[in-house]
């Protein structure tokens, strides 16, 4: 299963969030500040600001590339990809790992970060369709999406709330609740993607079973 077809998976999820997000969000800017003799269409003009600005959002996240996302996730700037650091570290953290079988497959651990994620990608797609490679997929891909949603809502719905008359203290409220959802979607994309990774050395770095 390839990756848009994870994602296309992944996509009902995203939705769930951005829902929740709404119902959280527009209860919080529609009634931001003192809402006295404001104009009903002011009023509107936060609820329908506060309802788009997920949605829009969403959109402007699928032109991010796959490594300004992973960037997001694992707070990496540069060589931000799981499998950049999957020889150098991930590998010698999982003891399901054989590195003598692993070595003998692949010959000795590249160390450039783009090596390593080249030479783990081949792996990858030998193994593309274990369930555990798939599910592991699937999360990192989830829990990285929602991360570059939540960060980005996260500066786009403060200003949102400024434009349209909102305080401050709402503004910072806001963005508090959704730097919370980002860090924790981070948190779990960085989980899955390593469990990524290291899914894929496993299957490839097993000890052989000996004949008794």
């Amino acid at each position: 299963m390839t990756a848009p077809d994870l994602k296309a998976k992944n996509s009902r999820w995203l939705w769930a969030v951005i829902i929740l997000d709404v119902a959280i969000l527009v209860p919080i800017i529609v009634t931001s500040g003192t809402v006295d003799g404001m104009s009903i269409a002011t009023l509107m003009a936060r609820g329908v600001a506060a309802a788009a600005a997920p949605v829009i959002v969403l959109l402007l996240t699928s032109l991010l590339s796959a490594d300004a996302k992973a960037a997001l996730v694992f707070w990496r700037f540069k060589d931000g990809l799981p499998g950049h650091r999957a020889f150098s570290v991930y590998v010698h953290r999982d003891s399901r790992i054989n590195l003598k079988v692993l070595r003998q497959k692949i010959g000795e651990f590249p160390i450039s970060p783009r090596e390593q994620n080249a030479i783990w990608y081949g792996l990858s797609q030998l193994v593309a369709e274990d369930a555990s490679v798939l599910q592991a997929h699937r999360n990192y891909l989830l829990f990285r999406d929602l991360s570059a949603l939540s960060f980005i809502l996260g500066i786009a719905a403060p200003i949102v709330v400024l434009l349209t008359r909102g305080t401050l203290a709402t503004a910072l409220t806001v963005f508090g609740v959704l730097f919370a959802q980002y860090v924790l979607a981070a948190i779990a994309g960085r989980h899955n993607g390593i469990r990524f990774v290291t899914n894929v050395l496993a299957l490839h770095g097993v000890s052989p079973v000996k004949n008794t």
